[in-house]
């Protein structure tokens, strides 16, 4: 390579996490949902079936019973 660097992409530092980096990924996915588990039931209680999570910086995108995206929360 002369002097380019090499661009990671989300999938595959997904699957490096994975499969080399020691990452439990169904461990971390159920840790997620259990934190995420009280707003989901609210949301649910009001008929909510797509909705944003805002807690701890982040901000948790929810369309149907799927956890679809996860970003920075904005700055306020």
């Amino acid at each position: 390579m002369t002097g380019r660097r090499l661009r990671i992409s989300d999938h595959a530092l997904l699957r490096i996490l994975r499969h080399a980096g020691g990452v439990d990924v169904e461990t971390l996915r159920a840790a997620v949902a259990m934190a995420l588990a009280r707003s989901v039931e609210r949301a649910e209680l009001i008929g909510e079936k797509d909705f944003v999570i805002v807690s701890d910086g982040l901000r948790y995108v929810v369309s149907g019973a799927t956890l679809v995206t996860v970003t920075e929360a904005p700055k306020r």
